[in-house]
C-alpha cells in the first residue's frame, strides 16, 4: 500500500489527523475520518472502484479490506501513530484502541446486514426512502442504502453518471446532502479522472482540465465523457459545494507528484510551470493558496539547478544572446528559491569588470547585437531584481550599446552608403523601429542625426519623389507619425 506523497502527508497533518480522531464507531462516518481513509487506502479503494463512504457503510467492502493481508493493519498503525503524536498520547495504546474500533465497526455492519439487510432500490425511489426514515437515522440509513445501490457499478464513469443522475433526482430534498459528498469523493480518484477526462500524454493537460473544472469553465471535447459537462455545470452553479474542494484536492495531488508537466527539457518545463502558475490565478487569489505556490516552486526547482542552467547557457555562444536568454528564464521563475538560483548567474555576468568589451566583442554583425542589447535592457527593467541592481545593470547595457555603436561606426557607415538625406533618415528610423537603440543617450544621438539630415534642402523633395495630392499627404502623415516615435515633431505647410 503506497503512502501519501510528502506534500499530501503534510496536508493530512494540517488539522485533519486531529479532526479524524475516532473514539466511537459513529466517528468513522465523519467527513474528516472518510477523508483520511480516502488518502491512506487510495490503492485499495481504486482497486474495488469504491469511495471511502461506500467502504465505511458496507459490511462486504470492509470484509474485503480485512481479507487484504496487512493492508488494514498497516494503515491503522500509521494513522494511530500520527494521532497519538498530535495528542501526545501513548502510541501503542492508541493503535490498540483504533484496531478495536475498526473491529466494532465491522461487527456492527455485519450484524445489521443479517438482521436488517439493505434493500435494493431504484434511483427514483431513493429520496423518498430517505425521507421516510426517522431524522436521526437518515445519515446512517441513507449511507447504507446509497452504498448498496452504488455497489452494482464496476466502472468509475458509470458510477459517477449514476451519482449525477441521483443528485438531480434528489435536488431540493434531504437526500441531496447524502449523495453530493459521495460524488465529490469520486472526483478524488485518479482512475476515475482518467475515465472522465482521458489519459493525458503528460501531466499538464490533466492539471489544466482540473483548473478549468474548478473555475467552472471546462469546455467539452470528444475525448472526455459527456458527464463532465454536468459536473462543470454543478461546480459553476455552486449547488454542489463539495465538488470544488474535491477537484482542488486532485489538482494539488497532481502538482505534488514528480511526473513532468510538459517535458524533461529544463527550459520547456520551466515555461510549463510558469504557464500553469498563471492559469491557477482566479482574480487576486491563487487556487490552493500558499500550498500551491510551494508545490510549483519545488516542482520548478527540479529543473532550475546550477548544472541545468549552465548547460542551457552554454548552448548560446554569443554573450549578449546568453544574457538575454538568462533574463528570459528569470522571468519564468516561480518562488524565491528559483529566483535566487538564477540571480547567481545574473550577478556573475554583470560583476565582470570587462563586461562591456566582452559583450560587444566577437564577429557578429553589430545591428542584431544592438537589438539584443535593447531587448536585454527591457528585460532587466521589467524584472523582479531590486531597483539598485536594475539601475546598475541597465547602465552597463547602455554603455555596451553606446560602445558598440562607436566600434561599428554605424553612423559613418550609413553616411557612406548611397542615397540622399531622405534615404538615410528612413534607414535610421527603420533601425529605431526595430529596437536598435536604447532610450536615453543613444536615442538622443540618433535623434540629432535625423534632424540634421532633415535640414538638408533636398530631404523633402527626395522623400516625396514628386508625389502630389492624396499620395503626398499620406506620405507626409506616415513620416510624421514615425518621427513622433523618436520624439521629433514634424509638419509640412499645406498638409
Amino acid at each position: 500500500m503506497a503512502e501519501p506523497a510528502k506534500e499530501e502527508a503534510e496536508g493530512v497533518a494540517d488539522g485533519l489527523i486531529e479532526a479524524s480522531y475516532c473514539t466511537a464507531v459513529e466517528d468513522f462516518f465523519s467527513p474528516a475520518a472518510r477523508d483520511v481513509i480516502g488518502r491512506y487506502l487510495a490503492s485499495f479503494l481504486y482497486q474495488l472502484i469504491i469511495t471511502p463512504t461506500e467502504l465505511v457503510y458496507s459490511a462486504k467492502h470492509l470484509k474485503r479490506l480485512n481479507d487484504a493481508g496487512r493492508v488494514l493493519m498497516n494503515v491503522v498503525d500509521k494513522v494511530a501513530t500520527l494521532q497519538a503524536r498530535r495528542k501526545n498520547e501513548n502510541a501503542g495504546k492508541r493503535i490498540k484502541d483504533l484496531h478495536d474500533l475498526v473491529g466494532k465497526l465491522t461487527r456492527k455492519l455485519w450484524d445489521e446486514d443479517k438482521e436488517k439487510p439493505v434493500p435494493t432500490i431504484k434511483p427514483e425511489a431513493f429520496a423518498d426512502a430517505v425521507a421516510r426514515m426517522p431524522e436521526a437515522e437518515r445519515a446512517y440509513g441513507g449511507g447504507r442504502l446509497l452504498s448498496e445501490y452504488l455497489s452494482q457499478f464496476k466502472v468509475w464513469k458509470d458510477k459517477i453518471a449514476a451519482l449525477v443522475r441521483l443528485l438531480e433526482l434528489c435536488r431540493g430534498k434531504d437526500a441531496f446532502a447524502l449523495v453530493e459528498p459521495q460524488l465529490a469523493e469520486t472526483l478524488k480518484s485518479e482512475p476515475a479522472l482518467d475515465q472522465l477526462l482521458g489519459i493525458p500524454e503528460c501531466l499538464e493537460p490533466r492539471c489544466r482540465d482540473l483548473i478549468d473544472l474548478w473555475k467552472g469553465t471546462w469546455q467539452a471535447r470528444d475525448t472526455a465523457d459527456a458527464v463532465v459537462e454536468k459536473l462543470n455545470a454543478l461546480i459553476l452553479s455552486g449547488e454542489a459545494p463539495s465538488l470544488k474542494p474535491a477537484v482542488e484536492f486532485a489538482l494539488l495531488r497532481a502538482l505534488a507528484g514528480k511526473t513532468v508537466l510538459r517535458s524533461a527539457e529544463p527550459d520547456r518545463e520551466m515555461v510549463a510551470v510558469f504557464d500553469l502558475f498563471r492559469a491557477l490565478w482566479q482574480g487576486q487569489s491563487l487556487i490552493g493558496g500558499a500550498r500551491t505556490l510551494a508545490m510549483l516552486e519545488k516542482r520548478q526547482s527540479r529543473v532550475v539547478t546550477k548544472e541545468a542552467i549552465t548547460d542551457l547557457l552554454r548552448e548560446r555562444k554569443v554573450l549578449a544572446d546568453r544574457l538575454h536568454y538568462l533574463m528570459g528564464l528569470s522571468a519564468l521563475a516561480v518562488g524565491g528559491a528559483n529566483r535566487a538560483t538564477l540571480k547567481t548567474f545574473i550577478d556573475h555576468y554583470f560583476a565582470d569588470r570587462d563586461f562591456v568589451p566582452r559583450i560587444v566583442g566577437g564577429q557578429e554583425p553589430p545591428v542584431p547585437k544592438m537589438q539584443t542589447l535593447t531587448q536585454l535592457h527591457h528585460a532587466i527593467k521589467a524584472s523582479w531584481l531590486a531597483d539598485g541592481d536594475k539601475a546598475a545593470h541597465m547602465a552597463q547595457v547602455e554603455a555596451a550599446q553606446a560602445d558598440l555603436m562607436r566600434r561599428s561606426r554605424l553612423f559613418e557607415q550609413i553616411e557612406k552608403k548611397g542615397g540622399g538625406p531622405a534615404q538615410k533618415v528612413l534607414t535610421l528610423l527603420d533601425l529605431h523601429r526595430k529596437g536598435s537603440f536604447l532610450e536615453g543617450g543613444n536615442t538622443d544621438t540618433v535623434k540629432r542625426i535625423v534632424q540634421a539630415y532633415m535640414q538638408d534642402p533636398q530631404f523633402l523633395s527626395e522623400y516625396l519623389g514628386g508625389s502630389e495630392g492624396e499620395e503626398r499627404g499620406r506620405k507626409i502623415q506616415l513620416l510624421s507619425r514615425t518621427l513622433a516615435t523618436l520624439g521629433i515633431a514634424w509638419a509640412v505647410s499645406g498638409v
